[in-house]
């Protein structure tokens, strides 16, 4: 006897037992801001488009996958005053990525200091030169380089909990530094040429030298009074610290190849503090449609022991053991018992 079974339900009863395998959908990261008035979006690409004070865009920009539509934090200058960004959360894991302050870059400059250094090897030789006053004074200059307000091209979590943020910068920042070391050498020099009224202007790195050579053999005569030689000693060390800035300036400007330095972000997951930055940028290939400078790097930073998500399957409702070997049995049976009619959308099977 034959019995005609539809295919329709041969595939059916097929699908029905591989449905109750399926992927686990993945938590969405979501993400609440601390001040939205301080955040722009920009929408990618290097046509995109810029959206100031738009949580939903930001979101979208922070998750979207494209590295180049990116969320400024405390975007209307580049020194913040507070710590404004976001918390984001999925499942268990939470953290918070914010601008960063005057009173963080106490906190971590000496690290970022040495990091650039150890990056960039010309320049630390130069900086172990300086004296400790001119260390101070130039790692107080640090705040006005404008980095602490970070454009965030991605954030997503890792494997527990860890973080990895997509910081969108400039591949060069020598311009950057030059301007911040000649601003700070045009302050320092106004602060001090009152003590030396017969320079006109910013001398030069040989002039300073041969300033410091001058006072320095006035200092030296047995006849010069204890006041006279304190006030002398002063204007050494003031001389000095102007010194080690043109020393730096004429190092940056004279450097062939080019700083890549990211933006700095502050980052807080669990009971640790970081500080997100990196010099070592990838091309993004786009540039900002308002300057066409910006945005032409990536740069990728992540916690310690970071663990990228490796998609995997899960198996929401598995179906019982008697039931996977029914099916397979099921399968087994209608391969050997079952031919296809010629013609026909049946399969004729016998008993």
């Amino acid at each position: 006897m034959k019995n005609t079974v539809k295919k329709l339900l041969f595939g059916a009863s097929i699908a029905a037992g591989m449905s109750a395998i399926a992927a686990t959908p993945a938590h969405a990261v979501s993400f609440s801001f601390n001040n939205s008035n301080e955040i722009k979006t920009y929408t990618g690409g290097s046509n995109g488009t810029f959206i100031p004070n738009n949580t939903a865009a930001a979101a979208n920009a922070l998750s979207d996958g494209d590295v180049t539509s990116n969320v400024e934090l405390w975007y209307s200058t580049e020194n913040p005053t507070s710590n404004v960004g976001f918390t984001a959360s999925e499942g268990n894991y939470s953290a918070t990525v914010s601008s960063v302050t005057a009173a963080d870059w106490s906190v971590f400059g000496s690290q970022w200091l040495g990091d650039l250094l150890s990056t960039y090897t010309p320049f630390q030789s130069v900086w172990n030169g300086f004296s400790d006053n001119t260390k101070s004074l130039v790692t107080s200059y640090f705040p006005l380089l404008g980095m602490g307000d970070p454009n965030i091209g991605n954030f997503q979590f890792g494997q527990d909990g860890g973080v990895e943020l997509k910081l969108v910068g400039h591949l060069d920042v020598k311009t950057k530094l030059s301007t911040l070391v000649s601003t700070s050498l045009t302050e320092k020099w106004n602060e001090i040429k009152a003590q030396f009224p017969t320079v006109t202007s910013l001398p030069t790195l040989l002039q300073v030298n041969s300033l410091i050579s001058q006072l320095q053999t006035q200092l030296s005569l047995p006849i010069t009074p204890v006041a006279v030689k304190n006030q002398l000693s002063s204007k050494i060390a003031q001389l000095t610290k102007l010194k080690d800035l043109l020393s730096l300036q004429a190092t940056v400007n004279a450097y062939q190849g080019s700083i890549g330095a990211s933006e700095i972000a502050k980052v807080v997951t669990g009971d640790k503090t970081y500080y997100a930055y990196s010099f070592n940028p990838t091309a993004s290939g786009i540039t900002a449609s308002d300057d066409d400078v910006s945005y032409s790097a990536i740069y990728t930073w992540n916690t310690p022991g970071y663990k990228p998500k490796v998609p995997s399957i899960s198996y929401q409702s598995v179906p019982e053991p008697s039931l996977i070997l029914g099916l397979l049995g099921v399968t087994g049976m209608f391969a050997a018992q079952c031919k296809l009619k010629k013609n026909t959308t049946e399969l004729t099977c016998r008993e």
